[in-house]
This record gives structure tokens, sequence and C-alpha cells, in this order.
């Protein structure tokens, strides 16, 4: 059994098979005009744009790697003379303060006092975690604007990410700042030896 083309399942004559490639091929080239010529500028513009977006991700990229270069200049920026807190919640004025300055949006953030680390009978810790939307300059001013405080704060830890339009920062920062130990109210008062008698 030999293979049969359409054309002879058809049983079309020769000037009618003509005819129907003819047809088909007018078709198919209005098919293309339709749906397929009029997007070519789309496709130069899509190619254009994913290369826009691969060198903004490249760039952000760059400046992530530069991490561990921004925490040693942080640390490099703070003295040993820096001033300590006076409460938890100046650690986190000082931090929405300056993150409002540099133009970083902060998200929900909140002060916890660390019940161990580096606390003694002195001073107490406290640590607040800053989620952020933010690009390069903007973090940078950030922690250049903690780092000119004078006060004891410091960064803990740091998360970086790309955003997805590629063209901003996203992240987590943890901040760490030691304040003054209040003495206890309810320590019990301290007994005073009395003082010997003298004879006259």
């Amino acid at each position: 059994m030999t293979n049969q083309s359409i054309f002879d399942k058809l049983n079309l004559r020769p000037q009618e098979r003509r005819l129907v490639v003819i047809v088909g091929t007018i078709i198919f080239v209005l098919l293309n005009m339709w749906f397929v010529w009029p997007f070519f500028d789309d496709w130069g513009q899509t190619q254009a744009e994913i290369g826009r977006n691969r060198a903004t991700l490249e760039r952000y990229r760059r400046e992530i790697d530069q991490k561990p270069k921004y925490e040693a200049r942080l640390r490099e920026l703070e003295t040993t003379g820096s001033e300590m807190l006076s409460n938890e919640n100046e650690l986190q004025r000082i931090v929405l303060m300056q993150a409002a300055a540099a133009g970083v949006q902060t998200g929900g953030s909140s002060v916890t006092r660390n019940s161990s680390g580096n606390a003694n009978q002195f001073f107490q810790e406290a640590s607040i975690s800053i989620p952020f939307h933010a690009g390069g300059k903007e973090l940078v001013d950030f922690l250049v604007g903690i780092a000119a405080q004078n006060a004891m704060i410091r960064v803990r830890d740091m998360s970086l990410r790309p955003e997805q339009n590629q063209t901003r920062l996203g992240g987590t920062l943890v901040f760490v700042g030691n304040f003054q130990q209040r003495p206890s109210t309810n320590a019990p008062p301290r007994k005073v030896a009395a003082l010997p008698q003298t004879r006259k």
C-alpha cells in the first residue's frame, strides 16, 4: 500500500491542485500580515527591555556583593567615643528618623530587649528589626547616617535582595543598641553599719 497525498485522496486534477496551493499560500501570507508582522516592533522592544532588566539586575547583584564592604565601612565609622542610649525607645527613634531622612521605606518595626549577649550590670542591649525598600544610594546614606549619630548602635544582621521590578533593593536590617542599666527600684535598702560610740 503506497502513501497517498492529500491531493490524491481528494482526487484533484492538476489545475485544481495548483489552485489549492495558490489559495493556501495567499491565506498563509494574509495570516502573517494580520497576526505576525504587526508585532515585529514589539519583539524588538521586548528584547530591549530584557536587556535593560538584565543590566539592572547585574548592577544590583554587584551592589549586594558590596555588603561586606558596607559593613566594614560602618564599623570603621563607629567611634569608640559613642554615647550610650538612654533607653530602647531612643534606638527606634534614631533608626526610623535616619531611614526617613535617607529616603528608605521601612515596614513595621519593634524593639526587643535582649536578655543575653553583651548585657551586664552596667548596660542593657536591645535590637530592632527593620524591613526596608530602597535604592543603593539611599541604603548607603541610611547606614552612614546611623554611624554618624555617635550612639552605640551597630548592624548585627543585613539581608539584601533585588526587588521584582529590578530597580530597588529590599531586605531586612537588624540594629543593636546599648543603653544604660537602670537601678532596680525594688532593691532592698542597704544597711548602714552603726558607728561605734566613743567614750568621753
